[in-house]
């Protein structure tokens, strides 16, 4: 089971990208989206965010673990049961990070939650491309 956890509906003009690689990514594995309600603080939000994982979970932020893609598709290989939580406008509370099983980030810059969403499919398709050995990816 592989999970985008995310705070709050990803913008309209994402959504069919959005559509885009969760098709894609549902051919390889039980994939889902959940998205949970922004709160007041960061902290509430943290506390939604991780009841709703599950396995072997990475938080994504911005000073994070920087990983190539073909070590982002070994974490994919390697856990069944991966999540991935995404914050919302704030980012994550120092409680999530320290509760997580590893904070990653997509990019040393800081980009709008929706489109790190996107991205991170991105990425979660690509690692699947990786593990089959198609032409997807190039070095």
């Amino acid at each position: 089971m592989l999970k985008v956890i995310t705070v709050g509906k990803i913008a309209p003009h994402l959504k069919e990208a959005q559509e885009f690689y969760r098709l894609r990514i549902e051919k390889f594995a039980n994939f889902e989206i959940i998205e949970v309600k922004k709160q007041k603080t960061k902290e509430e939000e943290g506390k939604s965010l991780l009841k709703r994982s599950k396995g072997f979970t990475i938080a994504l932020d911005e000073r994070g673990k920087e990983l190539n893609s073909i070590q982002f598709s070994k974490l994919i290989e390697n856990h069944p049961h991966l999540s991935f939580i995404i914050g919302g406008a704030d980012g994550l509370s120092e409680s999530v990070k320290k509760e997580v099983d590893m904070v990653s980030s997509l990019s040393k810059l800081t980009m709008q939650h929706d489109v790190a969403r996107i991205v991170l499919l991105e990425q979660i398709y690509r690692g699947f491309q990786i593990i089959r050995n198609t032409p997807y990816h190039r070095e």
